[in-house]
Formats: C-alpha cells, structure tokens, sequence
C-alpha cells in the first residue's frame, strides 16, 4: 500500500463498501431483497416440483421418475403417526411407484422442474460461459435441501458429477463443481470433494433412451476410498433418467460409502403413461 499516493490508498480502503451495491435480478435486473441475485418474482416463476395454478390445480413431478401427474389425496389417517408423517413426506416428492419401490440412493432432492426460466439459466452457465450463473443456482439448491433437511442430517460431503477430461477442456470447468460449491457454502461450508472421476469417456448421452443411457455409462466412474463409511450427496445440475447419478452412486456404494443422496438443482418431467 506504501506504493500508492494517499489519496488513492483513503479509497483503496474505502472501495469495498462503495461496491457492496447489494443484490440484482440476474434475468430483470431489478433490485433483489433475496439475498442472491434473483427477485422474489423472477424466482417465482421458476416451477417448483409441486406447483399449484391460479385456479388451484396442482401437479407434481416425481422426483424418482420424472412423471407428471394430478396426485389424488393420500388417507393416512390409519397409519402410526411416525409413519404418517413418513408416508406424507415421501408422498410430497415421489408418486406411488417409486414410493413402494427400492433405490440405491437414499434419497433424491430436486429443487425445481427443467422447465423456462431455469432450463435457460442453466444452458447459459454451460454453454455461454456465464458462470457467476452457479452462485444462484447453487444458493437455490441449498434452500431445498434446508428446507428438507436438518443440521445434524446432512452429508459428510458433496460429490460433483464429474465430466469426462475432453468435455472439462472444452468447456473449461465443471457445472456441476461449481453449482456444488455454492450450494456447500450456504450449508455449514460442507466439504467438496472430486474424489470420483470418469475414467470412461462416455460422449454426449443427449437423446439416448434410458436402456442406452444405462449401458453407456456402465462402468464409466471410479471412487476414492475416502468414501468410505461417509454419508455423501451427488450434485448435479439437471436429473433426467437417472443413469448417470445411479451408475455413479452404484461405484459409490462399492467403494464403502455408508449412504448417497442425490441433489439437482431441477428435474425433467414427463407425462405419466396410462396402462
């Protein structure tokens, strides 16, 4: 500082506070009270799992399978109330298919539906290099996860999905590393650790059926034996058949890791086939 006249050193030190200009839409630019860069309107569009219209229809997206569907009220009026509140919990985020049956990860935590505007934050972050994009995003991940999960329950890690090394030097980083960095810092600085890599190049798996997804990825991820008796979550950015996260978590679990959840920041939906 010795180096600067006094008149630069009185704003160098004064610089700080005049930028702290507080918090800007990202996608109207109008003042945030959120706490991040996005307005309470803006980020009122963006479609929850659950939503409910104006005209008070609602639907939900599994967050197992991705279907869309009008759930129809659950009586779990005969039911202990440790299950009840069980069963209406679970019910919350997943339909009655994936409720009875068994998944390796312990559980899924989808933010939001892979719908407008969030499908296009997202597709700005990766492919238009936009990625101050990940400091909201991960924020909004870790207000879901807060909200359904307590202190004392939360992982002893988050793990990103890596990309494959062509991918990571083509595009420069890794979405989901940065989104997961974000999303720790708001909850208790949760370590980060890229202790899984993709020792597979398993190409672009866009437009591939859920059956070629599987095979493609089969194999494709090696883990540290840091996981090892450690309750982990996988972070990713966009859920749509599962394949990656399942493959991933597969290894995971292999490897001696106690327990995987899932985390995405948003979840494709589909509409549930009849029959």
């Amino acid at each position: 500082m010795g180096i600067y006249p006094a008149w630069m050193r009185k704003n160098l030190k004064t610089a700080p506070i005049r930028l702290n200009i507080g918090n800007y839409c990202m996608i109207c630019a109008r003042k945030s009270d959120l706490g991040i860069d996005l307005c309470a309107e803006c980020e009122g569009l963006l479609m929850r799992m659950r939503h409910i219209d104006r005209h008070g229809r609602e639907t939900r997206v599994c967050s197992g399978c991705g279907s869309l569907s009008n759930p129809p009220p659950r009586d779990v009026s005969r039911l202990s109330s440790a299950d009840a509140q069980c069963t209406a919990e679970r019910c919350s985020y997943y339909c009655a298919k994936c409720c009875a049956s068994s998944r390796s990860l312990t559980r899924i935590v989808a933010a939001y539906r892979y719908d407008f505007p969030l499908s296009g934050m997202i597709q700005q972050m990766k492919y238009q290099e936009k990625r101050q994009t990940a400091r909201v995003l991960g924020s909004l991940l870790a207000r879901a996860v807060g909200q359904r999960t307590a202190n004392n329950q939360l992982p002893d890690m988050l793990i990103p999905v890596p990309l494959n090394r062509k991918r990571q030097l083509q595009r420069g980083f890794n979405q989901a590393r940065d989104i997961a960095r974000w999303c720790a810092r708001d909850l208790n600085n949760i370590p980060v650790n890229e202790c899984v890599s993709r020792i597979v190049d398993t190409d672009s798996l866009a437009g591939l059926s859920r059956a070629e997804r599987q095979f493609r990825i089969l194999g494709a991820f090696r883990a540290s034996p840091v996981v090892a008796d450690k309750h982990v979550a996988i972070v990713d950015d966009v859920l749509t058949t599962g394949s990656t996260a399942g493959e991933m978590a597969r290894e995971i679990y292999d490897t001696g890791a106690s327990s995987v959840e899932l985390w995405v920041l948003a979840r494709t939906s589909r509409m549930r086939s009849e029959g």
